[in-house]
């Protein structure tokens, strides 16, 4: 009987162990951040409703979402969030086949459709900008989409100093099971990050029936100075596109005034163009 008793508690004692020891994790920041969604206190993203040119299909670009910008839902989100409403005018059916957004030397970058691919691509640009002397800028916005503000850290509770030092001292019998339990954590976060990620893509090819409305958003590597946002769609007179021009977000992730952008365009155009190599 006495050694049933103490098997059980010793079972107890290993998982209050292992979940202290996962809390501890979690304050600690041993939870990977490529999983972890914004702070609550995150400012919505600011509304654009910017139309496209007229066409039979009416698309708006209702805001840009940005890395640590206004609207933010991930905390570190390595792409740019385009948000847009398509409506079709027309008395018959129509498909919206693809979308590109076109950089500042031209280079298209179509929307991704994975989170984890589009954060490689990022990552790759981002370092082959800077490679190329171009002033990238992961924060970095015109005033359209109003101040960026970093995401707020999840604000720890419940354990003090004390309790942190005393889980740091425990049998390392329950390493395994607090490793167990951290993988566990970063793997329901990374399946909840792809499921947010999926729930707000407009996915393409899309058709809409006359009349029919959709919004959802368009998701492309993190660009600087992007040049114009375009659809490519189809129906049943052929293939057809619509064109945003961008200018209004001059300065995305690029450093510096505009005076000083307008000065290094050049620079910064061979820099884009060489991210395409």
């Amino acid at each position: 009987m006495h050694i049933i008793d103490d098997k059980a508690r010793t079972s107890r004692s290993l998982h209050a162990v292992s979940l202290t020891a996962a809390a501890v994790c979690l304050l600690a920041g041993c939870v990977s951040p490529q999983y972890k969604f914004a702070g609550k206190n995150t400012p919505a993203a600011r509304g654009l409703n910017i139309e496209f040119p007229a066409a039979p299909i009416e698309t708006t670009l209702d805001a840009v979402i940005t890395f640590g910008g206004p609207g933010s839902w991930k905390r570190e989100a390595f792409w740019d969030e385009y948000v847009v409403t398509i409506r079709n005018l027309a008395d018959r059916p129509l498909r919206v086949e693809s979308a590109a957004l076109t950089d500042y030397a031209g280079v298209l970058r179509t929307a991704g459709d994975d989170p984890w691919t589009l954060e490689r691509q990022s990552k790759d640009l981002e370092r082959r900008y800077r490679d190329a002397g171009m002033t990238f800028a992961r924060i970095a916005a015109p005033r359209v989409l109003a101040a960026t503000a970093e995401p707020a850290v999840i604000s720890s509770a419940g354990i003090g100093s004390a309790g942190a030092a005393a889980a740091a001292t425990t049998t390392a019998v329950a390493l395994p099971v607090y490793g167990l339990t951290v993988l566990g954590i970063n793997k329901h976060n990374k399946a909840a990050i792809k499921a947010e990620f999926t729930r707000r893509r407009l996915p393409l090819p899309l058709s809409l029936e006359p009349g029919e409305t959709r919004t959802g958003s368009l998701f492309f590597p993190m660009t600087p100075n992007p040049r114009s946002l375009g659809l490519d769609w189809s129906n049943e007179s052929g293939k057809n596109d619509s064109v945003l021009a961008l200018d209004f977000l001059r300065g995305l992730h690029v450093k510096g005034t505009e005076a000083a952008m307008s000065d290094g365009r050049e620079r910064n155009q061979r820099a884009q163009g060489a991210a395409t190599e």
